[in-house]
């Protein structure tokens, strides 16, 4: 079993009820993703490094409450969106206190205690003059990520602040700038999120934001166990949507519509517009 919980790790697909019939994963979001002999082999002597480590009691506890949140999550896949994001969130948190390593406090997804694993792994390239503004472009946009996950959990699943007015409109602003930050118009962003529609909006966007959650929730798996570099992911995990064909036109009540993600690569999207919201 233990096995199958790294595999779930590894792939971000559940490895211990693969053999359900009704599929949860939504894997054409994903993308194709490539078992390579030799990344599998490092992931897994880094896994039975971290689950060998004489850690105390409390901080193994939190470290297995991490996987096992993760497990959950992915199990329940897109059709328990967007209760789930909570269970991500929790992994998260719990690898936080992992990093904290002490008793005398308990830190929350909110205090992001979790970023230190990221922050120690960016600090040389961060020095290097290179790949300065790079690394900072990248540490943005997780951290945008990190905020929109947030809001998510406490909308619809930890606090459940979503009839507040104030928490509302700050989710729909959020959700407007994913959309831009992936290369949607602001326009077309403004339209796609409204704050008397939400929880629709967020529905229909299930699928792109369970990956946002996914990928969040691998990365910092992967770097708590030691694994910074060539980090597996799905060729479509840094996609809102699955497998885009840019200027390609669709014909619908005698009219064309073209679509046009602004997606260079993946991870590499127009930039950011900014403009008042609602």
């Amino acid at each position: 079993m233990r096995f199958l919980l790294w595999m779930s790790v590894y792939t971000g697909e559940d490895a211990i009820g693969s053999g359900e019939k009704i599929d949860s994963r939504f894997v054409w979001y994903r993308g194709d993703f490539d078992i390579k002999q030799v990344s599998l082999q490092r992931f897994l002597i880094a896994a039975e490094r971290s689950q060998s480590r004489k850690w105390p009691r409390r901080k193994r506890e939190l470290f297995d409450g991490a996987l096992i949140y993760f497990s959950a999550a992915i199990r329940t896949g897109v059709n328990m969106m967007p209760t789930n994001l909570g269970l991500f969130a929790l992994s998260l948190e719990c690898l936080g206190n992992v990093k904290y390593g002490k008793r005398d406090a308990h830190y929350t997804f909110g205090n992001r205690q979790f970023l230190q694993y990221l922050t120690k792994r960016l600090a040389p390239l961060k020095r290097d003059e290179k790949t300065r503004a790079a690394v900072k472009d990248i540490q943005k946009r997780l951290q945008a990520d990190i905020d929109l996950l947030n809001h998510l959990r406490n909308d619809f699943y930890g606090h459940s602040l979503l009839h507040l007015t104030k928490d509302r409109k700050e989710l729909v602003r959020l959700l407007r700038e994913w959309y831009r930050r992936n290369g949607a118009t602001s326009t077309f962003a403004n339209l796609s999120f409204q704050s008397e529609r939400i929880r629709g909006d967020v529905q229909r966007e299930a699928p792109a934001l369970y990956k946002r959650g996914l990928r969040l929730n691998r990365l910092f798996i992967f770097l708590a166990i030691g694994l910074h570099a060539k980090i597996p992911f799905g060729t479509h995990d840094w996609r809102v949507l699955g497998d885009l064909r840019d200027e390609e036109q669709w014909e619908y009540g005698g009219g064309r519509i073209t679509f046009r993600s602004g997606l260079v690569e993946p991870g590499h999207t127009a930039p950011i517009e900014s403009e008042p919201h609602d």
